[in-house]
């Protein structure tokens, strides 16, 4: 180990080499040696053989159940790609490039043959994490009325469209009408 625990680090420096410990909070490995990704001070875990950072400005990590707010980059059929940008009820920003995906059986708790019909490229969503895997890798759901679309997108001119509360539908004022998988906070963020 290149540092005692409790010693304050800055981003980027080397901790350890990748077979004395496994990296934890807010360290990553390159290059076969474990690295410091914000400025704090080493934590050492012995029995979990794990070393971490622990910084008192740290933005917060995403973990199991956290409302987050995220924006659709991609929707395949069964499966659509989320850029996570906040934590509800935190005021701070991601900072980290988080990314998440819903799958079809997250998305909705009714049956539905292709995320086509609930999500668009560009729609603002509410979503509660399912899954931490990595940064990378987050596993999302929509399934509650709380949660799914609460801006969407035009398809034709790309502006925010207005949602119809008699019918249901979003309408945009270029005259598109369209479907999405809406939560009951559809133009806002109630948290």
């Amino acid at each position: 180990m290149n540092h005692k625990e409790n010693e304050y680090v800055f981003p980027g420096e080397v901790l350890c080499a990748y077979e004395e410990y496994i990296p934890s909070d807010w360290t990553y490995v390159d290059e076969g040696y474990v690295k410091a990704s914000i400025a704090g001070r080493i934590v050492v875990d012995e029995k979990n053989k794990s070393i971490s950072i622990q910084a008192n400005n740290a933005p917060e990590a995403l973990k199991k159940n956290d409302l987050v707010i995220g924006y659709i980059t991609e929707v395949k059929s069964s499966k659509a790609l989320v850029t996570i940008k906040k934590i509800v009820g935190n005021d701070r920003d991601l900072i980290a490039g988080y990314k998440g995906y819903i799958h079809i059986s997250k998305a909705t708790n009714d049956y539905i043959q292709t995320l086509h019909y609930l999500f668009k490229i560009g729609d603002i969503i509410k979503a509660r994490v399912a899954n931490v895997y990595s940064t990378d890798y987050i596993e999302l759901t929509t399934s509650n009325n709380d949660l799914g679309v609460i801006k969407a997108m035009c398809v034709n001119c790309r502006k925010f469209m207005k949602l119809n509360k008699e019918t249901h539908r979003l309408e945009c004022e270029c005259g598109q009408k369209d479907t999405r998988k809406i939560s009951v906070n559809y133009g806002g963020l109630k948290e």
